[in-house]
């Protein structure tokens, strides 16, 4: 079976051919099978013995009730919009001849109900690739992008029994399809990229071009981004300082004595706000000795060496979290209020409260009686920051800021650290950059970029001091 009909291999022998009884599907109205099926057609198995120079043919039924009825059809088998990914036109030449037969399973069949994983090693199992290579290749992304391929790859699954069509052998004309109704629906562009990567995983499985790289599909990606222009973003939305001037009073003090909920809460932002890490690398700190290390003026945490971050390179994986004390011998009223901001002395009464019933070395663990001293994840620890920045606001009934995203921490505390003057070197070390461009790009917010107009004001003193003014007199701004 094809997508355009049946087709039979016909060998030059002379030997009787094998008929198998096709059974028709069940489902469908009237009796009608769901899918565009020649149900009750036969299948002719001809035996090869007959051929010793193995010619082959192809032909194709053109009317499936009669066996006779059948004309040749040399095709150069060259792939079209509208012809499946999955042939030969785009698999490496040396894995042509398994690469093919994943066209051969018919509309819902056991391999669409998979998951993405188990397509993939099924993919490359029939690309006879050995299984141990298969796992490493698999091993190449990280859990969070494999659950966003799987979620896209089910998305795209449901759709094309919709269509009907094989997810594994959709083609581009399918794709651009698929992508268009997410359009419609409103999805953004960067979202559609995500899903050509995530189908092109599949249907580029095994060959030399990917479906993302194919010139109508990053042309539908350029019109989808002229057609609905990324949002930019000004992070933060929220006051930095009037979060942590709340961190200094009740519900969040007296550490000692505080629930272990607004303790947790506590800890969490302030670990996140002076360290500018990303919120999955702070759900991978450890409480054992050698990653959690006290000095008299710091604290010293480093990642969990199984811990796969981000970008996965020597750089980022040496990078420890140091956290520095303030205001640690209290003098003074003012100085005793920022001493309840010293995230060192946090910590270790954090750890010290939760270390009575820890059942692992994470240093985030679970407070809900349910899942006490379990540990949390990142989408929990994300969940945290975002409840205490809405729960000061709550508490000074201020208008709740939107949105609110864990992720902006970051964009807080490098433009907070670069407004008072703090050396770009210094930025990007604390937010594991190797250069500045994220930080200019994304993080350097409207509010602290004032020095930016120092560049208009040059241009125009130096047209003044041309006509003859004197560059003394110039306001000094």
């Amino acid at each position: 079976m094809s997508c355009s009909g049946f087709v039979r291999f016909s060998y030059e022998s002379s030997s009787s051919p094998l008929f198998f009884q096709v059974p028709g599907p069940s489902g469908g109205s009237h009796g009608r099978p769901p899918q565009p099926l020649a149900t009750w057609a036969s299948i002719c198995f001809p035996s090869p013995s007959g051929d010793p120079q193995g010619h082959k043919e192809i032909t194709r039924r053109t009317d499936p009730a009669s066996p006779s009825s059948s004309i040749l059809a040399h095709a150069s088998l060259v792939c079209g919009l509208d012809e499946p990914l999955s042939g030969s036109s785009l698999a490496d030449p040396c894995l042509q001849g398994s690469l093919v037969t994943r066209a051969s399973h018919p509309p819902g069949s056991g391999v669409a109900s998979l998951n993405r994983l188990a397509v993939e090693w099924f993919l490359l199992t029939e690309a006879r690739v050995p299984p141990e290579v298969v796992s490493t290749i698999q091993a190449a992304r990280r859990p969070s992008t494999v659950r966003i391929y799987e979620a896209t790859w089910r998305s795209f699954a449901s759709w094309c029994s919709s269509v009907p069509v094989l997810p594994t052998s959709a083609s581009i004309i399918h794709v651009l399809t698929f992508l268009q109704a997410g359009l419609r629906k409103g999805l953004w562009p960067n979202t559609l990229r995500h899903q050509v990567a995530a189908i092109a995983s599949i249907l580029s499985c095994g060959s030399r071009d990917s479906i993302s790289r194919h010139p109508i599909i990053t042309t539908f990606l350029r019109g989808a981004t002229n057609l609905r222009p990324p949002t930019v973003h000004r992070f933060p939305t929220w006051n930095l300082n009037k979060v942590l001037k709340a961190l200094m009073s009740p519900p969040f003090e007296p550490l000692c004595s505080v629930s272990l909920h607004f303790l947790s809460l506590k800890v969490a932002f302030l670990v996140a706000i002076t360290s500018s890490r990303r919120i999955s690398e702070l759900a991978a700190l450890s409480v054992r000795v050698d990653l959690c290390i006290f000095h008299n003026d710091r604290v010293v945490l480093r990642l969990d060496p199984s811990f796969v971050p981000k970008v996965n390179s020597p750089f980022h994986r040496a990078q420890e979290l140091i956290l520095p004390d303030f205001c640690p011998r209290p003098s003074h009223r003012l100085e005793r209020a920022w001493h309840t901001l010293d995230v060192r002395r946090a910590l270790k009464i954090y750890i010290t409260r939760m270390a009575s019933h820890r059942k692992m070395e994470a240093l985030f663990v679970a407070f809900h009686p349910a899942s006490l001293r379990v540990r949390v994840s990142s989408v929990t620890l994300g969940r945290w920051i975002r409840a205490t920045i809405a729960l000061v606001y709550r508490q000074s009934d201020s208008p709740l800021p939107h949105p609110i995203t864990a992720h902006s921490t970051r964009s807080a505390s490098t433009s907070a650290a670069w407004a008072t003057q703090a050396p770009l070197e210094e930025v990007c070390r604390a937010a594991t950059w190797t250069t500045i461009s994220p930080f200019v790009r994304h993080y350097r917010v409207d509010s602290f970029a004032s020095a930016d107009a120092a560049f208009g004001r040059r241009v125009l003193s130096r047209s003044i001091s041309l006509r003859g003014y004197r560059t003394s007199t110039f306001p000094p701004w």
